[in-house]
């Protein structure tokens, strides 16, 4: 409990200089959307959530998360996401851990042996080959994560509708970049990961949405005391609204997800963790949310709990 609150205190500040490094650029686009100053096609979007992957605009979208693995294993980060469009049709998303913070003293036979890292949880991408020797002394390591980029493109030709009702659907692709950029090896991969992407997204007639996202993980460069990552991961969602957009009590949504893993290394392995995310409409425009997640029968080198929280605001 004390190495907790001290990891939170430690990281508190950063989280405090990059909100005020980022609130001067959106309050000037608050003002400008106040001012009708902004392009429709800047502040359209195609769901008001912030969670649909078709819609194509800018959005930040900070998020906290807490993750423990089945060895104890605690990882703590404050990651800066968002979405940038280029066209209507082809947008890349960011996602960078600008404070990350581990500790390992609880784990198993610490500070001697070795052990497995979450690497990046958000995103499913592995971690292994951690030793506890290139920890502090004290077993605690704090920094910079690796950043992930993702490239979506959303052709025109791979859209459909039904002349019946209002439900449409979308088949996208791209690609997600995993770069090293870690300050510390242990808060990363060492490992340049590339992951082509295949998205179909379909309406629900309860006027939400499914989305499933596959990816193909595989190591393009890495350290030499790092793992081969060659597996399919799958970030599959169904979104349903539980109240209407208006009254103090609307907007409330539940966007649970699911991500199955299969590594094609080792034993072919299998894993599973589901996370039913939780969030609400404060404005156009602004929505917070809640995600705790468990993973099932995981194994020592993997999620057993999480929880994240964050907020999304459309430029």
């Amino acid at each position: 409990m004390q190495r907790r609150i001290t990891a939170i205190v430690t990281v508190c500040p950063l989280i405090a200089c990059a909100i005020l490094l980022l609130t001067p650029f959106c309050l000037e686009a608050e003002q400008g959307r106040a001012k009708g100053d902004m392009t429709d096609k800047t502040v359209t979007q195609e769901d008001q959530t912030g969670t649909d992957p078709r819609g194509f605009a800018p959005k930040f979208m900070p998020y906290y998360r807490y993750t423990e693995l089945e060895n104890n294993l605690v990882v703590q980060e404050m990651t800066l996401f968002g979405m940038y469009a280029f066209t209507p049709r082809f947008a890349m998303t960011y996602e960078w851990p600008i404070a990350k913070y581990l500790d390992a003293t609880d784990v198993s036979g610490f500070p001697s042996g070795q052990d497995g890292t979450p690497g990046d949880p958000g995103t499913g991408a592995p971690g292994a080959g951690f030793s506890r020797g290139t920890a502090e002394d004290d077993g605690d390591a704090i920094g910079m994560g690796d950043l992930n980029l993702r490239f979506f493109i959303k052709p025109e030709e791979l859209e459909w509708g039904y002349d019946s009702s209002k439900l449409t659907g979308s088949i996208m692709f791209g690609s997600e970049i995993l770069f090293p950029t870690a300050t510390e090896n242990v808060l990363g991969n060492e490992s340049l990961i590339l992951s082509p992407m295949l998205v179909i997204v379909h309406d629900t007639p309860t006027h939400g949405f499914f989305a499933m996202m596959n990816f193909y993980d595989f190591t393009a460069f890495k350290d030499r005391r790092r793992d081969k990552v060659q597996q399919y991961r799958g970030r599959w969602f169904l979104m349903q609204p539980l109240t209407k957009p208006g009254p103090w009590y609307g907007g409330i949504y539940l966007l649970p997800e699911f991500q199955p893993v299969y590594n094609f290394e080792g034993n072919n392995s299998f894993s599973f963790w589901f996370g039913p995310e939780v969030g609400k409409i404060i404005k156009p425009g602004v929505i917070v949310y809640a995600k705790p997640g468990w993973g099932v029968s995981p194994t020592s080198t993997e999620r057993e709990f999480t929880f994240e929280f964050g907020w999304r605001w459309f430029f």
